[in-house]
């Protein structure tokens, strides 16, 4: 926490201190550089602190949001949200066998590296997403014909009650880029495959080769804006529409790769949201196929 922030702290009455609506602008959090001010944003340091967040939340009747990477996160109007961070809750990881429980604020690309010197791998196919594992479980992230739930054992998370629950796989419903997750996820027990070293570091170069390749990284982003519908590219899609590089105030709908939307210059909400109606509407117009975010817009 810088001067600026700790000048600017409120406390709310059950002991936990947030920053205050005016001092705190999302784009500071946020992968595309776009969000305006959080009334309540908490980080906490342990796992009671944040239990007793929840639980805060509960009586006050608002609904929480986990944060993690916030690679694909669209911060709109957040009035009445509770923002928890996960950034300064320990991190822990064990491995024995195949299996690995690890701390869900991990960064994908640090927990590679880690489960790498185990010989464990089979996630390199997220390689160089800048996003924690709560995350990319929560939404059921893939790339390249895989998906991240396929490696799930269980998770454990804290409902909205603030109780610590343990799920396993089978009692999570999930499809491509969902799940039926509810609460925020704090552990994650993966069962990965038996690799060399070698053998992983050559995947995760190859894949991160392709990503820098085929998507944008001179500007801010949320990577893929839209679900690739059944047997359809989402960026070809917009491309063949000729929507690729149309811009609407600071967003532009990239010119490398159109399922990504970049903050070309100061681009705010409204812009990305219209570029987001305006890709919905043409494609279905033009290709009668209905668009579906991949990203999570909040905005309440």
């Amino acid at each position: 926490m810088n001067n600026y922030q700790r000048k600017n702290q409120k406390t709310v009455e059950s002991g936990e201190s947030i920053f205050s609506s005016l001092e705190t602008p999302l784009k500071d959090f946020s992968n595309i550089k776009i969000g305006g001010h959080a009334k309540y944003l908490f980080a906490p340091k342990t796992v009671e602190e944040l239990e007793q967040i929840i639980r805060w939340s509960a009586r006050k009747n608002l609904e929480f949001l986990p944060l993690g990477g916030c690679s694909n996160i669209l911060f709109g109007n957040v009035a009445n949200l509770v923002l928890i961070l996960d950034k300064n809750l320990p991190k822990t990881l064990e491995a024995e066998d195949n299996f690995v429980i690890v701390s869900a604020n991990y960064g994908i690309n640090s927990f590679i590296e880690e489960t790498k010197k185990y010989r464990l791998g089979g996630l390199e196919f997220l390689a160089g997403i800048p996003a924690h594992l709560g995350g990319t479980v929560f939404m059921n992230a893939g790339a390249f014909g895989k998906n991240i739930l396929k490696f799930v054992k269980w998770i454990e998370i804290i409902d909205s009650e603030g109780k610590k629950k343990k799920i396993s796989r089978e009692k999570i419903d999930f499809s491509y880029r969902q799940t039926s997750i509810k609460g925020f996820i704090i552990r994650i027990c993966f069962e990965l495959e038996n690799k060399t070293e070698a053998e992983i570091s050559s995947e995760q170069k190859r894949i991160i080769r392709e990503r820098q390749k085929r998507h944008p990284y001179d500007f801010p982003s949320l990577g893929s804006v839209f679900k690739n519908p059944p047997a359809q590219f989402a960026g070809k899609l917009i491309e063949e529409c000729g929507l690729k590089g149309k811009k609407i105030g600071g967003a532009q709908i990239s010119e490398k790769h159109a399922n990504f939307i970049i903050n070309r210059e100061n681009a705010r909400f409204e812009d990305v949201m219209k570029l987001i109606e305006l890709c919905k509407e043409t494609v279905f117009k033009m290709k009668n196929i209905r668009l579906e975010p991949e990203i999570r817009i909040i905005n309440k």
